[in-house]
């Protein structure tokens, strides 16, 4: 897949909206912050070590998942091709080493409601639908990890 050619009907994909109870700017710093983004980027029974963040455009950014219960590891990574700040965040996805052409594609949007913002999630290159046990599962469990980080809670 070629990450510069964003059209295409047939390419797999899907999207996740959330809306959350924290200023746009917070959002976005909780993406884009190492700090903030190790305590939720993971689904439940996960957790994220080793964060790598450099984010602007051609940067890269890499992390370690490990599962609580096998210790396996799941190294993750990807280089981003838009920031845009508060507004728009798209990056590639999967192995850290990746051609950029060949890996999935993020794009995030972040959207104000006064107090509260929207999050567009929008994942194309690997098909995804609730209860698939996978890749779309995985997201919805990290934006719940999310709203539970950004609402103070304790995910440890």
């Amino acid at each position: 897949m070629n990450s510069t050619d964003l059209s295409g009907a047939n390419v797999p994909q899907f999207s996740i909206t959330r809306l959350f109870d924290a200023p746009r700017e917070l959002v976005w710093r909780a993406w884009t912050d190492e700090s903030e983004l190790a305590h939720w980027q993971h689904p439940f029974g996960v957790a994220t070590d080793s964060v790598s963040l450099d984010v602007r455009v051609g940067g890269r950014f890499r992390y370690t998942m490990t599962n609580a219960d096998t210790g396996q590891e799941f190294p993750t990574g990807g280089e981003y091709l838009k920031v845009e700040p508060f507004d728009r965040l798209v990056f590639t996805w999967g192995d850290p080493d990746a051609a950029v052409d060949d890996a999935p594609i993020i794009t995030l949007t972040f959207i104000p409601h006064g107090d509260r913002t929207e999050l567009v999630f929008h994942l194309r290159g690997i098909e995804g639908k609730p209860g698939d046990g996978f890749v779309y599962d995985g997201w919805d469990e990290a934006l719940t990890n999310f709203g539970r980080h950004l609402a103070g809670e304790n995910l440890d």
